[in-house]
């Protein structure tokens, strides 16, 4: 995909390196299926963020060296849900964000695939596990289970692959490696 390549409003979708954790970003127009229920959630928000973690790790970061030791193990996952009311891309900074043009049947295999990972209550609605730091951020559970072969970054590059684009998990353990995958996809909105 040309790096001139224009983009339509909603159609693209974010993936933002958040260190050693990448998330994906979803237009509120792009979200389908069980995850358009994020719309009534957090309303006036423009993108929602989807992060993927071991619970006890994710929800309740480090405060030492065994803790951080122990991250790794398998363990019960959540997704992190994150409003945005603007776009990943104006908010992070340079080489953190990598927008990917999609069409709608992708961003509705991406939404599918998200939304088929998240547990739901009786309702029907995503289980909700914790309140993270700012009301922004909500922690649900997850279906699958976090290993130290489906890690977030694994999680995000298998979202990605599922959705249709040609991104590959094998193998994937650290943020650089789904970054890497993804930039020859990446697509500059016009003026930039």
């Amino acid at each position: 995909m040309s790096s001139a390549c224009r983009l339509v409003a909603g159609n693209a979708v974010y993936l933002v390196d958040r260190g050693w954790h990448t998330e994906i970003g979803l237009p509120v127009a792009a979200l389908s299926g069980r995850l358009a229920v994020f719309r009534e959630i957090f309303p006036g928000a423009r993108t929602v963020l989807f992060g993927y973690g071991k619970k006890t790790f994710f929800t309740a970061p480090a405060s030492s060296i065994e803790e951080y030791l122990i991250g790794p193990f398998p363990g019960p996952a959540v997704v992190q849900v994150f409003a945005m009311t603007t776009t990943p891309d104006r908010a992070y900074g340079p080489g953190a964000v990598v927008v990917l043009p999609m069409r709608r049947a992708e961003t509705d295999r991406l939404s599918d695939f998200i939304g088929r990972d998240l547990e739901t209550g009786r309702d029907g609605r995503p289980r909700l596990f914790a309140v993270g730091h700012r009301p922004e951020s909500l922690f649900y559970a997850a279906r699958s289970r976090y290993t130290l072969f489906h890690t977030c970054n694994g999680w995000v590059a298998q979202a990605l692959g599922r959705a249709g684009l040609p991104v590959s998990d094998a193998g994937v353990v650290f943020a650089g490696q789904v970054m890497a995958r993804a930039a020859p996809l990446a697509c500059r909105p016009a003026g930039r």
